[in-house]
């Protein structure tokens, strides 16, 4: 890994899991709330696309800045710019298939939401915490 990689993935952790911890807090805790929360926006076509450009612009922002895999810190953020980016295509393109998604994730067997929001907090946990108080390697 160079030096410069070291920085970036360590900037992008620092940018990225504060956000992935808050959210998957909110999810874990509004969980329910979702179930009314997501459909809504799905079935709102403009909003869902504008939601799209957004998440698009910035899955592509994260991946132009953070490309490599280097590091399972690294993995992890290129990972999710890829996944954000392929996200924010689908809800411009096909909104029904992310409302599909959705709504088997929402009312289908087991806590979904849950643990979807468990990752996201354990993920937020783990680049939060290599972001800003794992000693940066050179």
């Amino acid at each position: 890994m160079t030096e410069q990689q070291a920085a970036t993935t360590h900037i992008c952790a620092r940018l990225v899991g504060p956000i992935m911890l808050i959210v998957g807090v909110i999810v874990s805790a509004r969980g329910g709330d979702l179930a009314l929360i997501i459909p809504a926006i799905l079935q709102d076509s403009p909003l869902a696309f504008v939601t799209g450009v957004f998440t698009l612009i910035a899955g592509m922002t994260l991946f132009t800045f953070h490309h490599h895999w280097t590091s399972i810190t690294a993995i992890i953020i290129t990972l999710l710019a890829i996944l954000t980016a392929i996200r924010g295509v689908i809800l411009m393109f096909a909104p029904s298939m992310i409302a599909g998604i959705a709504h088997a994730a929402l009312t289908g067997p087991g806590p979904a939401v849950i643990v979807g929001g468990a990752m996201a907090l354990m993920i937020g946990a783990w680049l939060t915490f290599a972001g800003w108080f794992a000693k940066r390697a050179a």
